[in-house]
């Protein structure tokens, strides 16, 4: 499986990993499974939820040297190249709105709900 290396800024993994100081490895795990569940939100049920799309007051120039590396799987950073020449932003920058996401459905419970959700599926049979 190949990766794609991309930067991730310091609020944005501050977010995503609910922590001052963010761990690298971490990141490393949460930046993919939260650029996922951004896409499992899209896809789910009612359509988009509050605050999906890219927010313009995210805009920022980049800081060279600031923040994180982590590695996404191929395919992930193509259909996130997608989504965000569809939301007319850089894949980069819509990487950092999925991490504020992500960390904002922990913070107010919704992470927790899906988790449970899913295992009362495979407790019924998978259904």
């Amino acid at each position: 499986m190949s990766t794609v290396q991309v930067k991730l800024g310091p609020l944005a993994a501050h977010s995503l990993a609910a922590s001052a100081d963010p761990d690298p490895e971490r990141l490393a795990q949460l930046a993919p499974r939260a650029v996922r569940f951004y896409f499992e939100e899209r896809d789910g049920g009612d359509g988009e939820q509050p605050g999906w799309r890219y927010p313009s007051f995210l805009d920022r120039p980049p800081v060279d040297g600031d923040g994180w590396e982590v590695s996404f799987p191929d395919e992930l950073w193509q259909q996130l190249q997608a989504e965000a020449e569809r939301q007319e932003v850089s894949p980069e920058d819509l990487l950092q709105h999925a991490a504020f996401y992500y960390g904002a459905a922990r913070d107010d419970g919704r992470l927790t709900q899906r988790i449970a959700e899913e295992l009362g599926r495979e407790e019924e049979g998978g259904r």
